[in-house]
């Protein structure tokens, strides 16, 4: 591997207090869904291939890019960069697990902090809580009380970008 390895996660929301979540076959630990993109595919395309074949949803609609993760040591298997969408889906649809997916779980926000997570997922789901409470705070114009941009435990900032919310 001479180069890193493109993938995408994918935030999956059903309404604003829980994500779907798939549990790996491999690893048995919970995961965003997503995978890695295909020769001649866009990112955008893999996020709905990727739907369809892990948790059996066909995306009407463009998901919402998040971020890109592309530290080097995020995932120990090989250097893999991750272009994270947000894709909000009814709250009358329930995903099926497919693929290599064992099940799927839709957890509450409140519960991430509780759960062992594949790689840096959790650190994902940690940033969108986040920019959510940033931009909460920002529309509701409490700007004194804004949480800074997530950085590392020694302060500085993640090797990481994010979109603004």
């Amino acid at each position: 591997m001479c180069t890193p390895s493109l993938a995408i996660d994918v935030i999956l929301t059903s309404g604003s207090d829980h994500v779907w979540l798939v549990r790996r076959a491999d690893t048995g630990k919970l995961a965003l869904m997503g995978g890695f993109t295909e020769v001649g595919e866009t990112s955008e395309e893999a996020v709905k291939r990727e739907l369809l074949e892990e948790m059996n949803i066909d995306l009407p609609e463009k998901p919402t890019l998040f971020g890109v993760y592309g530290d080097s040591l995020r995932d120990m298997r090989r250097h893999t960069v991750s272009v994270v969408f947000i894709v909000d889906i009814p709250t009358n649809i329930v995903p099926r697990a497919g693929d290599d997916a064992t099940n799927v779980h839709r957890v509450a926000l409140d519960d991430i902090s509780q759960h062992d997570f594949f790689i840096d997922h959790k650190t994902i789901l940690n940033d969108y809580m986040t920019l959510r409470r940033r931009a909460s705070m920002i529309a509701n114009n409490r700007l004194g009380n804004v949480p800074l941009e997530p950085r590392s435990g020694d302060g500085e900032p993640f090797k990481r970008s994010i979109c603004p919310m």
